[in-house]
């Protein structure tokens, strides 16, 4: 009947996008078009997922421009003006905005506090871990919000510092009690969706996540089909267990080394990359587990993908300081996103040199970039 959806963002039909008036967001890809200019906390690392809404987690944040989370404090200071303009509290020029700024800041307060709990949460690992965390998140926020909004108008209305405390107080239970509600919901929903992806890989494989599984090329092949099957296989021409003898890149011998799970080698001719890469896994390593040969795999073809995207290019391009740094962050990041382990050696200031000194390849040849990385997902259900 409207051409508004979600949060009243403007859906353009007929070019199947959605218009968020700084960026376009296309609902089919399920990210944007364009990069978020913002990198809000460079300590998380799925703020460095630019293509991505609100941390991809659409349930608990909204993002009402495409670049930042200030809907909160836009949809606080509208309901609060509309509830204090009703209740017959906005006498003048004076109390319109002051309502206005105790809606945004109540808003604000509410989003803070449910962003600081979610990332001391981190990932749930079961469906009523999800419903628990998504209950604390919205119970901290629903609090938060409702304790600044309850008191602030209070005390607009000319109330003392005693009752405007006490109604503060009133509002954050009845708000924590809302958030709670919402939260569990929605961390349910989110899970279930979360899940499927290797939970169905898992059986339709005939194994469990956290059991060895066969280290056999037939093996792997299955479980690429069943756990990545849109990953970039036509740019793979060797995706094998067996190791090789030497890398025609370093001449070095053993081409896994470091005690790495697996190793991606891009083919070139004439010192130029042909798009095409080489995908070897280690067979005492990488299929220690179902969980282990997943992360695995998904680290492997973020390289594979960086590698198709720099066809063309020339090989030297590795031997520039930090550019494999580069490479295995975008790489580590995806795994990161997925659950796997965290990102080590990259802190903040490693993450922002490597933007600063790549920052036309930091942006490309990131993950989120490739299209079949929003369509694999991990929690760990055994």
């Amino acid at each position: 009947m409207i051409n508004r959806g979600y949060t009243f963002h403007e859906h353009l039909g007929r070019l199947d996008v959605i218009n968020m008036n700084a960026r376009l967001y296309d609902a089919s890809l399920g990210r944007f078009l364009s990069p978020d200019p913002y990198v809000q906390s460079p300590a998380n690392a799925q703020n460095y997922n630019r293509y991505s809404y609100c941390l991809n987690n659409p349930l608990i944040y909204t993002d009402p421009d495409g670049e930042f989370f200030i809907e909160a404090m836009i949809i606080g200071a509208f309901i609060n003006t509309l509830i204090q303009g009703a209740s017959g509290n906005i006498n003048s020029a004076g109390d319109f905005f002051l309502s206005m700024g105790i809606g945004a800041l109540s808003g604000a307060a509410g989003y803070g506090a449910g962003q600081l709990v979610a990332g001391a949460l981190g990932t749930a690992t079961s469906f009523g871990g999800a419903v628990a965390n998504g209950a604390l998140v919205g119970a901290s926020g629903g609090f938060a919000g409702g304790f600044v909004g309850g008191a602030g108008n209070t005390w607009m209305g000319g109330a003392s510092f005693g009752q405007g405390l006490q109604a503060g107080l009133i509002g954050g239970g009845y708000g924590a009690l809302g958030g709670a509600l919402i939260g569990g919901v929605s961390g349910g929903i989110q899970y279930q969706r979360q899940i499927s992806v290797f939970q169905k890989g898992c059986v339709d494989l005939g194994v469990n996540g956290g059991d060895p599984v066969p280290a056999t090329d037939q093996f792997l092949s299955d479980a690429q089909k069943a756990w990545y099957k849109d990953a970039p296989m036509n740019n793979v021409k060797a995706f094998t267990v067996e190791n090789v003898p030497e890398s025609h890149l370093t001449g070095k011998s053993g081409l896994i080394t470091n005690n790495a799970p697996a190793k991606t080698v891009p083919l070139s001719v004439n010192k130029v990359f042909t798009g095409n890469s080489n995908v070897y896994f280690n067979k005492n390593l990488a299929f220690s587990s179902a969980k282990q040969l997943f992360f695995t795999m998904g680290h492997e073809f973020v390289h594979v993908s960086q590698f198709a995207a720099l066809a063309g290019q020339s090989t030297s391009l590795l031997s520039q300081p930090g550019f494999i740094d580069l490479l295995e962050f975008h790489a580590y990041s995806y795994q990161h996103s997925l659950g796997g382990l965290q990102l080590n050696s990259f802190t903040p200031d490693v993450v922002r040199g490597l933007a600063t000194q790549y920052p036309t390849y930091f942006n490309t040849l990131g993950y989120t970039n490739f299209g079949w990385t929003s369509l694999a997902s991990f929690v760990y259900p055994f």
